[in-house]
């Protein structure tokens, strides 16, 4: 067998001998685990796409796995085939080996670019420094695709270093801390104000439906897809990765954050409050909390505020990364290149209107 291209419907119809690929993504980011894939795929993505998942097999064992999605051509669109991501990832990063070369992936690559009659791949968040992105690009070109790298967005974390909270405290600008300690005081006086952090499955249905109710008195749209989020607590509870934060008032549950910590590394994935109590600034209060929880006690080396450049992540954060996405049209076809001239023909507008 010089090589072989294997495609699933399902990540549940995946071989046992692929989790060990899962497991090494997992190390990385919460959303390259398998568990992570079959959420979305149950809650999100089979409402929309058709799931591919290849897997490439060579002499040597195992070389990768590639989650994707097929966007099936309609009259005035091409058939895409993108990365196994939607507005709930953070990062999209293929499981592959090490010793994985261009001419295995190229061939691979336009084998399923083939089979698929895809005009164009798109895969979104990607981090630019990940051997693996130069590598999927050289490939689509040596396939004769044309192609192009695209901003996602800024990425806000912070190294920790072995710093405590206490240490980490000091650090901060003078105008966080002092609002800090002003706020706390207020929100704590006279036992008024509560804060819990939930990791287990103890309580779990009362969580999420303080974070249901929080997050509809919030400032933000409803969920597209109301089973997500409680899935994804319950999964974080399941696999010990959930610190879930509550502030009450008057027992009243007015604020929520949801962290994922997985391997070292806290994520913070998703925030709300009740409009009514912004004064009270519990969205502030619970922050801190639940960093000391992730210096204190999980003893993370990085937290990380995963998706935007929001103007408040740059008090909590010390470094900021880029996630970028690569394009690839197939000059060959009608589609690929029509969408091609669109792309090139929008960049120019970008350039000229500056």
């Amino acid at each position: 067998m010089e090589q072989q291209i294997s495609k699933y419907g399902s990540f549940n119809a995946l071989p046992v001998s692929y989790q060990k690929f899962f497991d090494s993504g997992e190390k990385d980011s919460f959303d390259l685990s398998k568990d992570w894939f079959l959420l979305l795929e149950a809650t999100v993505i089979r409402e929309t796409q058709d799931v591919y998942v290849f897997t490439l097999e060579t002499r040597e064992g195992i070389q990768g796995i590639w989650p994707t999605l097929l966007h099936k051509r309609s009259i005035f669109s091409p058939r895409l085939i993108s990365s196994f991501t939607c507005f709930y990832s953070s990062l999209y990063q293929p499981p592959i080996t090490s010793g994985l070369t261009i001419k295995n992936l190229a061939d691979s690559l336009k084998q399923v670019l083939s089979d698929t009659q895809a005009d164009v791949l798109r895969f979104d968040i990607m981090d630019p420094s990940w051997p693996g992105f130069d590598l999927h690009e050289q490939a689509l070109k040596n396939i004769g695709f044309k192609t192009d790298r695209f901003f996602c967005w800024g990425n806000w974390y912070l190294p920790v270093n072995n710093r405590s909270f206490t240490d980490y405290m000091q650090e901060l600008s003078s105008r966080v801390k002092n609002t800090l300690e002003r706020r706390k005081k207020k929100f704590l006086a006279g036992g008024r104000g509560k804060l819990e952090i939930i990791t287990t499955h103890d309580r779990l249905s009362f969580a999420i439906d303080a974070w249901e109710k929080i997050y509809n008195a919030s400032w933000k749209i409803p969920e597209p897809y109301p089973e997500f989020i409680p899935g994804l607590i319950r999964l974080c509870a399941a696999k010990d990765w959930l610190r879930l934060g509550i502030a009450y008032y008057d027992e009243e549950p007015i604020a929520a954050q949801l962290w994922i910590v997985n391997h070292g590394r806290a994520a913070i994935y998703k925030l709300a409050y009740d409009e009514k109590f912004a004064s009270l600034s519990p969205g502030t209060i619970l922050t801190a909390h639940l960093m000391q929880h992730a210096l204190d006690v999980d003893k993370v080396h990085e937290v990380d505020y995963l998706i935007g450049d929001d103007a408040y992540k740059k008090d909590w954060m010390s470094h900021r990364r880029e996630r970028f996405g690569l394009v690839a049209y197939n000059p060959a076809s009608f589609w690929g290149l029509a969408h091609l001239a669109g792309h090139v023909a929008g960049k120019l507008r970008k350039k000229f209107m500056k």
